[in-house]
């Protein structure tokens, strides 16, 4: 099914950003073109998920960190409802959350240094490319992983939302896998 021509057009500036934010050094241009791009996610009727994710991280870039509230990237899939039903695992509810602060969380300078950043691209993808991922559990959270990068789940994460404690399945962190065999640990188990 072809996309329509507004979704069409969303998606390209979306990529168009990180494009330009990407391909330029200087800090002023980066500013210039970002705040393009988030003009056109303040103008738009009700963002799409890519365009959220793209306004936070746009944020960080340009300010170091986004005020922007939590947001739903879907819902939970299936595979992980089913495998916490049957095997005593809480969800806190039944869609899937990214916040600012994970977001910022994933893309700290500590992480560059060592190579485990995921790019801004995997992460505005994640929402749709987590459903062709393999999933496992490690006892404490969900990981989404295709081999090169890792998506971490908290499936009863406590946050603040609008000044109100809430519990939430909640996107914590993305890294780089740095050893591919990490899954055939006894710890992980396969979610089906």
């Amino acid at each position: 099914m072809k996309p329509s021509g507004r979704a069409e057009r969303r998606t390209s500036w979306i990529f168009s950003c990180f494009f330009m934010i990407d391909a330029c050094g200087a800090q002023n241009k980066v500013v210039s073109l970002s705040s393009i791009c988030l003009r056109k996610y303040m103008e738009s009727d009700k963002p799409t998920i890519e365009e959220q994710i793209t306004a936070v991280l746009i944020d960080i870039e340009q300010k170091g960190f986004s005020a922007i509230q939590p947001f739903s990237i879907g819902d939970v899939e299936e595979r992980m409802m089913r495998f916490a039903q049957s095997n005593g695992v809480t969800l806190a509810c039944e869609q899937l959350y990214m916040s600012a602060k994970q977001l910022q969380h994933c893309m700290r300078a500590s992480k560059g240094a060592k190579g485990l950043v995921v790019s801004a691209e995997e992460l505005v993808r994640f929402p749709k490319s987590r459903f062709k991922m393999d999933l496992y559990y490690d006892g404490e959270c969900f990981i989404y992983t295709d081999e090169v990068s890792k998506f971490i789940i908290h499936p009863n994460y406590k946050m603040k939302v609008n000044r109100e404690q809430v519990k939430l399945v909640n996107f914590i962190t993305a890294t780089r896998v740095k050893d591919p065999m990490e899954f055939t640990l006894p710890k992980y188990k396969t979610v089906k």
